[in-house]
């Protein structure tokens, strides 16, 4: 139910962007009613060693140009922020009525991200767009408000980030940890269990939910693998050129 992931092809914070993905789609549904209780919590365990055993270079990533394009996500966040806040006091009162949606969102406590260190703003921008663009209301809402532009500006800015933060874990990552190793191998076995819980469940259910969770599943396997084939390709590309050099 869930398309294969090249887990032997990924670094540590691969299985950590995965990880975190796949637990805000579960945070999104009825827990309960799905039963999803068990299959979300092992993945949470697993993910929260990985976070402890890669230990992630708080002062070696601080590096200029991680915080420019940190800066820039800032400031789309802030722009689009504005906006909102502007557009619920317009003169229009249906513009109204739609930015007042967004407005409750980005005013909740986990959306302070300007108090936020790199990892949870992170966290907590992927949950923000899960969150809007699963929600038709929400999708409205932004056009209804001509927020559009604004909103692609913080995915773009957060696109760009995340790639810069990426590459330079990605340096680390060529001698983990044995912790980091056996918690990458914790949350595998975890995502694992879940792929066989949802098929299980969706067979003996009859219900659609488990399989539209898998969908949304799948969207972010398809993310991460073509992460992981960009990045063998770039490092195949440097060892010929590399070799050219050489020669």
């Amino acid at each position: 139910m869930i398309d294969k992931i090249r887990f032997y092809r990924m670094y540590l914070q691969d299985y950590l962007l995965l990880g975190t993905k796949i637990l805000d789609i579960l945070g999104n549904e009825d827990e309960v009613a799905l039963q999803l209780g068990v299959p979300a919590a092992k993945i949470r365990e697993a993910l929260n060693k990985l976070r402890e055993g890669l230990k992630i270079l708080k002062a070696n990533l601080r590096t200029e140009e991680l915080a420019r394009l940190d800066n820039r996500r800032d400031d789309a966040w802030m722009c689009f922020y504005h906006l909102v806040l502007s557009q619920v006091r317009c003169m229009d009162d249906e513009v109204r009525e739609h930015a007042h949606k967004l407005e409750v969102l980005i005013r909740m406590p986990e959306m302070r991200i300007h108090k936020m260190g790199y990892q949870k703003q992170t966290a907590s921008m992927i949950n923000f767009f899960n969150r809007v663009d699963s929600s038709s209301e929400l999708t409205e809402a932004l056009v209804k408000m001509s927020g559009e532009q604004r909103y692609s500006e913080i995915k773009i800015t957060q696109n760009a980030f995340v790639t810069k933060e990426s590459e330079r874990l990605d340096q680390e990552a060529d001698k983990p940890s044995k912790d980091g190793l056996e918690s990458a191998k914790e949350l595998r076995k975890s995502i694992e269990y879940l792929g066989q819980f949802l098929s299980v469940m969706s067979e003996q259910s009859g219900k659609e939910d488990y399989a539209k969770i898998a969908a949304k599943i799948n969207e972010v396997v398809s993310e991460i693998n073509t992460r992981v084939s960009a990045k063998l390709t770039r490092l195949k590309s440097a060892k010929e050129e590399d070799a050219v050099i050489e020669e």
